[in-house]
């Protein structure tokens, strides 16, 4: 596969050299160049940024409220796509992130992704760096300090676990996570169709949107505590965890993941948020 300029597209040294490495750059990489040649490869990934609506977002029923809020902000989408994430998905997007994570905290982010299908969104803006400025108006993980018309606040995002919305940072991201998210052949698809677009044609995000949407039937934005308490003793409790977010119901899923996230340990020092 060709080796991508990764001091091209971060500018931060220590993560261009780690990245060189990184399977999934390779990969997102050799699709871009397949589709677009070098040129246009290193273009695309300048001039595109990338959104997840995560499936908590879309359960929560807030997900249209974050589009707006992009949009507001000059966004232009231009291609998007439903995505699914398992188990294997969560560990390579946050692969750097989750070094400390307890295994309480893999468990729930498994069982987020897991809820059913979520919405992969490619944007461009007039001004330049999407990625960077669909980072810079992400808003924090921790809701305390963040701002108010950050993308996550106006999610509604509670905790450091269900953050709603994901974005990649700068354009070697964008490249890495096209190839977490999608697989060799949807993800040229989505590539060509993205290139293709021009502002005056780009797609709408209504339809996808709401068949995202219609796979989350009887969700609350507020689901309500799962019965029960939590068990004082942690293997007794990881076992009530594994049980609850199993739930074949996807209403209760998400109760059960939402009132969790608020309980578990997230951290190895035993932090909860």
């Amino acid at each position: 596969m060709p080796e991508p300029p990764a001091d091209r597209l971060t500018v931060e040294p220590e993560k261009a050299v780690q990245h060189l490495a990184d399977p999934m750059v390779r990969e997102g990489w050799a699709t871009l160049v397949g589709v677009l040649g070098e040129g246009g490869a290193l273009r695309f990934a300048c001039e595109t940024g990338l959104l997840w609506l995560r499936p908590d977002v879309i359960a929560a029923g807030a997900a249209r409220d974050v589009v707006e809020r992009i949009a507001a902000d000059g966004f232009v989408p231009v291609g998007s796509c439903a995505v699914r994430v398992d188990r294997g998905g969560v560990r390579a997007l946050w692969w750097w992130q989750l070094k400390r994570a307890t295994a309480e905290r893999l468990l729930l982010l498994e069982a987020m992704a897991a809820l059913g299908p979520s919405l992969l969104v490619l944007y461009r803006h007039p001004d330049g760096e999407p990625a960077q400025r669909l980072t810079r108006i992400k808003g924090r993980n921790d809701p305390v300090g963040r701002a108010a018309n950050s993308l996550r606040s106006v999610a509604g995002s509670p905790n450091r676990l269900l953050t709603m919305v994901h974005t990649s940072d700068d354009p070697l991201d964008v490249v890495r996570e096209l190839a977490v998210f999608l697989p060799w052949r949807e993800r040229a698809e989505l590539v060509a169709s993205a290139w293709a677009s021009s502002p005056a044609g780009a797609p709408a995000l209504e339809a996808p949107l709401a068949a995202v949407q219609a796979a989350y039937p009887g969700c609350l934005p507020e689901p309500p505590e799962t019965a029960g308490g939590v068990p004082k003793q942690r293997g007794e409790a990881f076992a009530a965890l594994v049980r609850d977010v199993v739930d074949p119901r996807v209403a209760r899923r998400w109760a059960a993941v939402s009132a969790w996230s608020r309980r578990a340990p997230l951290l190895n020092d035993g932090s909860v948020r």
